[in-house]
């Protein structure tokens, strides 16, 4: 054999060898995308769960008129229960199984699957998508200080720069919360409270000098339940609310998103903010 033929023969042997190594790898890699394929099916989504048991649970407040309140009848009223019961309509009229929440046990009642979403003034932000998701945003929202004529120290406060000094009531573990230690860290005190109802509580009986809330809330209450309060100065904040659902479910995020678009083009979330004497504001009112 020459050496030239024999150089021949040992590149051909070198290539062939090459390609059946290649072959060998794409069979290896063939078999490692189905084994994932089959490791993400096998974590069903909350719209897969929710569509076959026919039940959804959806965290809602049940003291936040007019968010989420119980009417003379003990019966659960409001924005967000009207938004809760059109999803389930959407859903293929599940049954809605509602359960109560605070401020604070939001976050926590989604990492340990108590529900299958929030829908409870639930403000978005970058802090909270570090553990949570939303959908696209169905409300917008704000923030503003509420007052007491009533009693002199609060009947002094007229704007954010007033509250230095002064004794702040807020909801724990809400965006208000976040607020007012954020704008205010010259207060006296901010007094954190698990109920909505005890805030104004506080406020009332001079516990507490000014109060940050939601403007829509505080709207519902100086109008139908604490007619003596007032609100003080400019908003304070404006935010959007979403639907909160635990990370990685993009399914049923995109679900949701749909749902939501279908919510305020058709003029339904409209309807329902008006049935409670509230004015909608646009959710893209921002951009």
């Amino acid at each position: 054999m020459s050496r030239s033929r024999g150089l021949k023969v040992l590149l051909v042997a070198a290539l062939a060898l090459v390609m059946a190594s290649a072959l060998v790898g794409c069979g290896s890699s063939t078999k490692s995308a189905s084994e994932t394929t089959s490791t993400v099916g096998a974590s069903a989504s909350v719209l897969d769960k929710v569509v076959k048991d026919g039940t959804i649970k959806i965290a809602v407040f049940a003291d936040v008129p007019p968010m989420g309140f119980m009417d003379d009848k003990q019966q659960l009223q409001g924005i967000d229960i009207d938004v809760a019961n059109e999803l389930a309509k959407a859903l293929g009229n599940v049954k809605v199984e509602f359960v109560p929440t605070t401020n604070a046990n939001r976050i926590p009642y989604l990492l340990s699957n108590k529900v299958d979403c929030v829908i409870a003034s639930f403000t978005m932000n970058s802090e909270r998508r570090k553990v949570v998701e939303y959908s696209d945003a169905y409300f917008r929202g704000g923030a503003i200080l509420v007052v007491n004529p009533d009693k002199p120290a609060s009947a002094a406060i007229k704007s954010i720069k007033d509250c230095v000094g002064k004794t702040i009531a807020v909801s724990k573990g809400s965006f208000n919360d976040e607020l007012a230690t954020k704008l205010i860290p010259g207060a006296k005190e901010i007094i954190r409270f698990d109920n909505v109802s005890d805030v104004y509580t506080a406020l009332q009986s001079g516990k507490a000098d000014a109060v940050v809330e939601d403007v829509v809330l505080a709207g519902y209450v100086t109008k139908n339940q604490y007619p003596n309060l007032r609100v003080a100065g400019d908003p304070l904040s404006t935010d959007f609310w979403g639907i909160g659902v635990r990370r990685g479910d993009q399914l049923w995020r995109n679900w949701l998103d749909g749902f939501v678009f279908d919510l305020l083009t058709s003029g339904k979330m409209q309807e329902i903010c008006a049935k409670y004497g509230v004015t909608y504001s646009p959710v893209n009112y921002a951009y």
